[in-house]
């Protein structure tokens, strides 16, 4: 069980951070690719309200997302250390 809490912990780090490197950085992908800046979205460049619009309301939707699963993975932890059988403080010295 410990190993499987490990490893969702490691991939919800690398999941979010991806993402919010993404989200956060979202006008490279206009720089990568100069045939996506023609047009516009409500009357203002593509390739500066797409950035806005991401690194404003993205970043706080991903985190959102984060947190809520953040919180679900303290609650299996807890459950988790919970389950464990107890032990005393002498018991881990004598050891």
């Amino acid at each position: 069980m410990k190993e499987k809490l490990y490893k969702k912990e490691i991939t919800l780090t690398l999941v979010f951070s991806v993402l919010l490197l993404l989200v956060g950085h979202s006008a490279s992908i206009f720089v990568l690719f100069p045939g996506l800046q023609q047009g516009t979205l409500w009357g203002f460049p593509i390739q500066y309200i797409v950035p806005i619009l991401l690194g404003w309301f993205g970043v706080a939707a991903v985190c959102l997302a984060m947190t809520i699963m953040c919180n679900k993975f303290d609650d299996e932890m807890e459950e988790y250390v919970n389950s464990l059988p107890p032990s005393s403080e002498t018991e881990k010295i004598d050891k």
